[in-house]
């Protein structure tokens, strides 16, 4: 039996027995529940009647798993919750700091998420990502960047919200670097409403030139994880790309200085 009274001795990477026993468990209760959920969401996909009830069926499953996985991996999540319904669409966008932003994000506001190219070929997770509709783009490729921006702006077109990190990556810090333009252009002359987003963790937890497994464990070895999410008011995406980019930029900007304040006040690690 572990006296947990005492320091314990240190295991992988540095991390006591107690913190070490928490990674495995959290890995295999993540690993267990995306095995299931894919396998369920494709049950009721197929069982479905129409696109109607598929649409729904994903909507349902994306809420429910994101949430899931968030209490596996002990985030808490504070501060400004879901936007009211609205009868326009929607471009979320935030700053990007940890894996974990898609959970917090698809918790909150649900739609249609764009995300790095090469998940989509990852075990269970691309699968998954491709059952949700999820817009994969290769930074890299310009081709890549242009049907990224096409699907964009088809999901806006057909009143669908859409969510992005405008950075680009991953940073570390609450400096929000300049936003890239391919959502905004997509966004533009279309009656959509840009909602900017502001999210602070506790320190220690950023996704930066760290394999995904390695950012995976570094959270689940925590026994929780704090988020703190500010959001802002709408705007509409009228005038120029550059200028949408920018004051959604320093909008988001003022957001996560907010959100540092409320995570400083409720005692977060910063």
């Amino acid at each position: 039996m572990i006296d947990a009274s005492k320091s314990p001795p240190l295991a992988h990477g540095g991390r006591g027995v107690l913190d070490e026993l928490r990674v495995r468990r959290r890995l295999l209760q993540f690993a267990g529940s995306l095995t299931t959920t894919l396998a369920r969401l494709r049950l009721e996909l197929a069982l479905a009647s129409d696109d109607t009830a598929r649409e729904a069926i994903r909507v349902a499953t994306k809420a429910r798993t994101s949430k899931r996985l968030l209490h596996i991996f002990g985030l808490q999540v504070s501060g400004d919750g879901p936007l009211p319904p609205s009868t326009r669409a929607r471009l979320i966008v935030a700053n990007h700091r940890t894996a974990f932003d898609i959970g917090v994000m698809m918790s909150l506001f649900g739609g249609v998420m764009l995300s790095r190219g090469d998940l989509a070929s990852w075990p269970v997770i691309g699968p998954l990502s491709r059952e949700g509709r999820t817009i994969f783009v290769d930074r890299e490729s310009g081709h890549s960047g242009a049907r990224a921006i096409r699907a964009i702006r088809r999901a806006l077109d057909a009143g669908e919200t859409v969510v992005v990190y405008p950075e680009g990556t991953t940073y570390i810090g609450d400096e929000v670097r300049p936003f890239l333009p391919g959502a905004f252009a997509a966004a533009r002359g279309l009656p959509v409403d840009i909602v900017p987003v502001g999210l602070a963790y506790d320190a220690g937890v950023e996704y930066f030139e760290t394999p995904f497994v390695t950012h995976l464990e570094q959270v689940a070895a925590r026994p929780r994880t704090h988020v703190v999410v500010r959001v802002g008011e709408p705007f509409p995406a009228e005038g120029k790309t550059t200028e949408l980019a920018l004051r959604a930029q320093r909008a988001v900007q003022a957001l996560v200085d907010e959100a540092r304040v409320s995570h400083r006040a409720a005692g977060g690690r910063v």
